[in-house]
């Protein structure tokens, strides 16, 4: 409110100024007579007319933000279009447009979300802009700055329009290296065994096409023989189920981490399995379930989750009985010696994988690589990913 106060107050002092000046262009005309002193003043009166109008006559504008991505993935490009519709016919010689970005952008180069338009009569102001490696997180646009003048700067409006969107952008999704039980040890523990890579259910038989099955599913021999969409039915492995247990604690690798959660969640919804999220050391676990919808839950909590600082993790939830028959992925940036105790004491070693997560460059220390041979030597898979190699493998 002081702020709008403000503005009027120097508006009128700037409107005032200009009347003080025609004023006294008029009267040194009157005094001094001739034919430079009178075309001083007429050729001064125009622009002081029309910034006398630009004064009076209100600015007023509605803004519309159209953002053309609405499902974005951290790391892509976001184009962004800003239309300004005015109502007064009044000619503006130039205008200032700027969209300022949310609190929540910590882009690292300095991008320009403003533009300078010479609308003149246009009724529709238009800009647009991109802004490229989006990070991951819920941002908030909020308002829209438009500020224009006369042609000499003697009046100036601003008008700030609030103008609200929130966007979300999940979590880059990783085309993790998959492999098969056989194959981990022979790979060196490079690749990634998943249970996403083994059958789930297995075909019982055909039945006619229902609204909301897969296109997948359709079996067309049988379609072609009947005359009639048919679909497969399936024996679902009740015992095949998943949970990722996340560790946010370690910054270096804090979105790498988020990443590698929501790919294996993603891969594993898609494929039809069950999957649960236990982010460890916090209270928030997601059930074993399967659909998009909480899918999209997860990918929610995922989009939202911050780092959280080094902490006692609680890893009880690594050994609860809810647990004892599903796969279980554990994904972190430090493997350490509560941790590796945790998993060691697991009944079912042979449904543990461990993703252990490192930046680009970064090498395992010596009690990182006895641990790891400690889980290895009891079976319990365990796999280094590096930053600089994953993300090599971004999928688009």
């Amino acid at each position: 409110m002081k702020s709008r106060q403000r503005l009027a107050v120097s508006l009128w002092l700037r409107v005032m100024m200009l009347i003080i000046l025609t004023a006294a262009a008029f009267c040194y005309a009157m005094f001094q007579g001739g034919f430079v002193s009178w075309f001083l003043f007429y050729a001064f009166l125009p622009y002081a007319l029309y910034a006398l109008l630009f004064a009076l006559i209100p600015l007023r504008v509605t803004a519309k933000r159209t953002l053309q991505q609405t499902r974005l993935k951290a790391g892509d490009v976001l184009s962004v279009e800003v239309e300004i519709k005015r109502t007064t016919p009044f000619p503006y010689v130039y205008v200032m447009m700027e969209d300022a970005p949310p609190d929540t952008f910590h882009l690292q180069e300095q991008i320009e979300m403003k533009q300078m338009l010479f609308p003149w009569f246009q009724k529709t102001w238009r800009f647009s802009y991109q802004l490229n490696d989006i990070p991951r997180g819920e941002h908030q646009f909020t308002a829209v700055r438009i500020k224009t003048g006369d042609m000499f700067g003697f009046v100036e409006k601003e008008v700030v329009l609030p103008l609200e969107k929130k966007l979300l952008v999940y979590p880059k999704v990783l085309d993790l290296p998959v492999a098969s039980a056989e194959s981990v040890n022979e790979n060196g523990g490079k690749a990634v065994h998943s249970w996403l890579n083994e059958p789930t259910n297995m075909t019982t038989g055909v039945r006619e096409y229902q609204q909301g099955d897969r296109f997948a599913w359709v079996d067309w021999k049988t379609t072609a023989r009947r005359g009639q969409l048919m679909t497969k039915e399936f024996e679902q492995n009740q015992t095949k189920d998943l949970v990722v247990f996340a560790d946010f604690t370690d910054e270096a690798v804090f979105e790498t981490v988020v990443s590698i959660a929501a790919s294996v969640l993603q891969t594993a919804v898609k494929k039809g399995v069950p999957a649960g999220l236990v982010p460890l050391g916090d209270q928030h676990a997601f059930r074993v379930d399967q659909g998009e919808l909480h899918l999209q839950d997860m990918l929610y909590y995922l989009t939202r989750v911050q780092y959280q600082p080094s902490r006692t993790s609680e890893y009880q939830p690594l050994a609860a009985s809810e647990y004892q028959y599903s796969g279980k992925y554990v994904v972190t940036g430090q493997l350490q010696e509560e941790l590796a105790a945790n998993l060691l004491g697991n009944r079912s070693k042979k449904n543990l994988s461990v993703l252990l997560v490192k930046g680009a460059g970064e090498r395992l220390t010596t009690k990182e690589k006895l641990l790891v041979d400690r889980l290895k030597a009891s079976g319990i898979r365990t796999t280094t990913l590096f930053e600089d190699s994953l993300h090599e493998r971004t999928v688009r």
